[in-house]
C-alpha cells in the first residue's frame, strides 16, 4: 500500500525520518548474557565475561564469601554472585551507568565432587606469602614475580591467573610469572589472589592472598560523594544486593520487603559505610542514603539452555570432553559420557549437558539437556599455512582498554580470514597453541597497536587450552562494548 501526497507551491512539506528506538540494557542472552562464571575448589573465582558492556566489580551474598573469594567446601556447592556492569553507550538506561546481573556455578567439594572426575591432587604449593602492597593513587605500580612464590610439584608451573573482584580499585595484569598491579584514581582497600597450576591433569590450584592498599594523595576526608553508592538491587522478594562504593558496606536502614503493590516503586535506604584505608577519616563510619527501584512480584518463567549459558566446553585430541560451566543451573551429565575416539583432523562432535535447574523458575529441581557441537582436534596435527599475528592474552576483552597492546605473535591456522576462525585450530611451531582459554587481539599482520587505546573496533578470540578458537567477537574501547564489526577480513 502507498501514500501519495500533493503539495503545490508555495506550500512545503518537511518530513524527518523516524528515529530507531534504542533497546532497554538487561541481564538477558541478548546483551548482558554473563558467561564463564566459575568457582575452582580453593573458593577463587574466575569471573564472567558479559556480551555487551564491562565488568566492574562482583559480590555475593554468600555467608563464606569475603574479600572476593569463598571459603573450601568438602562437597559440591551451588554458588551465585551479583555482577556489576557498566552499561555501554546506545541504550535506554545508558545513563543509569550500571546494571546488575546474577551468575551462577558449581564449586567443587575437596572431599567428594560430581562436577569433576575426581577430587584434585594437590601438585603445585605455596613458597612462603606474598607481601602486602600500598600504593599511592593515579598510576602507580609494583611488578611481582609469581614464581617466587610458589614450588612446582613434578611438572613444571604452566601457568599464573589474578582474581580480583575490584578493579576500579586497582588494575592487575600477568605478563609470564610477572604480576603487575597499578593503582587508579581511589583509595581503599582489596584483597586480590594469585593462582599457580601446572599441566597434570587433575592438579589442584595453588592460591595465595594479596593485600592491596591504595592511599589518595593528601588523605582527604572520605564523605558520601567521594565514592557514591551506585547501583544496587531489590529483589521482588525484598532481597537486596548491595550497591557498590570503595568502603564497606556493614548495615543499613530499614529493612527491606517484598513488593506486592503491583508496580515498581522506589525505596530509599540509608546505608551505614566503613570509611577505606587511604583517607583522613579511615576506619569511622559515615551513614549515606540511596534510591533502589524494586520491581513487583510476577509469574516465574521457564528456565531454557538461553538462560543456563554453557560455556568452556570443549573436546581434548584423546576425545575426553571438558565439562565447562553455565551461567545458572549445575551440570549433573554428559552424553555421551564416555567421550570419543580419537581423530586424525578436527572433527565436529554434537554433546548433550543435562542441567539442573536452579530455583527462582517455574520448573525449578527438574532437568534439561542443552546440545552443544564441539570441534575435537585431531592427534595429527592440523595447523595450516595462513598466518596471524595475535597479542598477549587477557581475560577479558575489556582488559584491552587500559593500554595499547601489539599483536606481533606469528600463529598459524586452516582459515583463510579473522572472519573464519571460529572452531578452527591456532598453532604455534608446528603444534596447537595452548591458549588457556584467554582472549587474544588478532590481525593479520604485525602492528604495535593490534588492540585497546586509539585503537579503532579490533577482532578479539578466545582460545583453549587445545589450540581451538572458542569465539569470536569485534570490541571497541571508544564504546565499551562490542565494536561495529566492520573492517575485518
Amino acid at each position: 500500500m502507498s501514500t501519495k501526497i500533493n503539495v503545490r507551491s508555495p506550500f512545503y512539506l518537511h518530513l524527518t525520518e523516524p528515529a530507531v528506538p534504542l533497546p532497554t540494557y538487561d541481564c538477558s542472552a541478548d546483551y548482558a548474557d554473563l558467561k564463564g562464571f566459575a568457582v575452582n575448589n580453593q573458593g577463587v573465582v574466575t569471573e564472567p565475561v558479559p556480551k555487551a558492556g564491562v565488568l566492574v566489580s562482583y559480590t555475593s551474598s554468600a555467608g563464606d564469601f569475603a574479600n572476593g573469594k569463598f571459603a573450601t567446601v568438602s562437597s559440591d556447592t551451588v554458588r551465585t554472585i551479583t555482577a556489576t556492569l557498566r552499561i555501554p553507550a546506545g541504550f535506554t538506561n545508558t545513563s543509569d551507568i550500571f546494571f546488575e546481573c546474577n551468575a551462577t556455578a558449581t564449586q567443587e567439594g575437596t572431599t567428594t565432587t560430581v562436577v569433576a572426575p575426581a577430587v584434585c591432587t594437590t601438585t603445585v604449593t605455596n613458597n612462603g606469602t606474598i607481601p602486602a602492597q600500598t600504593l599511592n593513587s593515579g598510576g602507580n605500580s609494583v611488578d611481582i614475580n609469581l614464581s617466587s612464590y610458589f614450588t612446582p610439584g613434578a611438572s613444571a608451573i604452566t601457568s599464573f591467573s589474578i582474581s580480583n573482584n575490584n578493579p576500579v580499585l586497582a588494575s592487575t595484569a600477568v605478563s609470564g610469572s610477572t604480576l603487575t598491579i597499578s593503582s587508579n584514581a581511589i583509595g581503599g582497600s582489596n584483597t586480590i589472589y594469585a593462582s599457580a597450576s601446572d599441566a597434570i591433569s587433575n592438579s589442584c590450584t595453588a592460591v595465595q592472598a594479596i593485600s592491596v592498599t591504595i592511599n589518595v594523595v593528601g588523605a582527604p576526608t572520605y564523605i558520601c560523594s567521594t565514592s557514591p553508592l551506585t547501583g544496587g538491587a531489590i529483589a521482588a522478594d525484598g532481597t537486596l544486593t548491595n550497591p557498590q562504593t570503595t568502603g564497606t558496606i556493614t548495615a543499613h536502614t530499614p529493612a527491606t520487603s517484598a513488593n506486592s503493590t503491583g508496580s515498581a516503586r522506589n525505596v530509599t535506604l540509608t546505608f551505614s559505610i566503613t570509611v577505606p584505608a587511604g583517607y583522613g577519616n579511615a576506619g569511622a563510619t559515615i551513614t549515606c542514603p540511596h534510591t533502589i527501584s524494586q520491581p513487583a512480584q510476577n509469574v516465574l518463567e521457564d528456565f531454557t539452555c538461553a538462560i543456563a549459558g554453557l560455556t568452556g566446553q570443549g573436546i581434548n585430541d584423546n576425545g575426553s570432553i571438558t565439562k565447562g560451566s553455565t551461567s545458572k543451573g549445575s551440570i549433573t551429565g554428559i552424553s555421551p559420557s564416555a567421550g570419543f575416539a580419537e581423530v586424525t583432523s578436527n572433527t565436529t562432535r554434537s554433546v548433550d549437558f543435562t542441567i539442573t535447574v536452579p530455583s527462582g523458575y517455574s520448573n525449578t529441581g527438574a532437568t534439561i539437556v542443552c546440545g552443544k557441537n564441539l570441534v575435537q582436534p585431531g592427534v595429527v596435527s592440523d595447523c595450516g599455512s595462513s598466518e596471524f599475528y595475535i597479542s598477549a592474552g587477557k581475560q577479558l576483552a575489556g582488559d584491552f582498554c587500559d593500554d595499547t597492546y601489539p599483536s606481533n605473535l606469528p600463529v598459524f591456522s586452516t582459515a583463510s580470514s579473522v572472519n573464519s576462525l571460529d572452531g578452527t585450530k591456532i598453532c604455534k611451531g608446528g603444534t596447537p597453541y595452548n591458549g588457556n582459554n584467554l582472549r587474544y587481539a588478532v590481525t593479520t599482520f604485525p602492528t604495535s597497536a593490534g588492540a585497546g587505546i586509539g585503537v579503532d573496533d579490533f577482532k578479539v578470540i578466545q582460545i583453549d587450552s587445545n589450540g581451538i578458537v572458542l569465539s569470536t567477537q569485534p570490541y571497541t574501547c571508544a564504546s565499551g562494548g562490542t565494536g561495529r564489526g566492520g573492517g575485518f577480513i
